[in-house]
């Protein structure tokens, strides 16, 4: 079955989805207060994404399209026990992907703290690290359709 990253759509993948991101981005870190009928999550041009290897959901991200060309990445999280396995790199060069395709050039994401590094190594750059959770960015380059090779994970979207 391999990796498969998809917009979250079925009750099985919403319940995956905000699992995960409850317990990576708020039990773990001693925040409580996680919304999971926040009405963001169904917002028109918000896309709510899944990571899933073998049909286990590990990793989670959405992407927040906007009607120019600068999409907002939000609340990624990959299970504790699924972390520095090279998911997270999966799962953003993913999102780049799916940016590209639907024509953004920027990709910005408010970084928690102790999530800059990993985003650095990814190429991001900072742009505003006055605030709690500082503003990175990343240039993407448009995608060319019918250019892949079909070796990456499977991207239903």
């Amino acid at each position: 079955m391999g990796i498969e990253f998809l917009q979250v759509k079925k009750v099985e993948e919403w319940r995956a989805y905000h699992a995960i991101r409850r317990l990576v981005l708020f039990d773990l870190r001693g925040l409580d207060g996680y919304d999971d009928t926040h009405p963001d999550e169904h917002a028109p041009g918000h896309m709510p994404l899944l990571l899933r290897k073998d049909g286990v959901a590990l990793g989670t991200v959405r992407l927040d399209l906007s009607e120019g060309t600068t999409g907002i990445v939000r609340l990624v999280a990959i299970m504790p026990e699924y972390q520095r396995q090279g998911l997270g790199r999966i799962l953003m060069s993913e999102v780049e992907r799916l940016s590209a395709s639907r024509g953004l050039s920027r990709l910005e994401v408010y970084a928690a703290p102790d999530a800059v590094p990993f985003y650095e190594k990814l190429g991001w750059v900072m742009v505003d690290p006055g605030k709690i959770s500082p503003l990175m960015a990343k240039e993407i380059e448009s995608s060319d359709h019918g250019s892949g090779s079909g070796d990456g994970p499977r991207s239903p979207l």
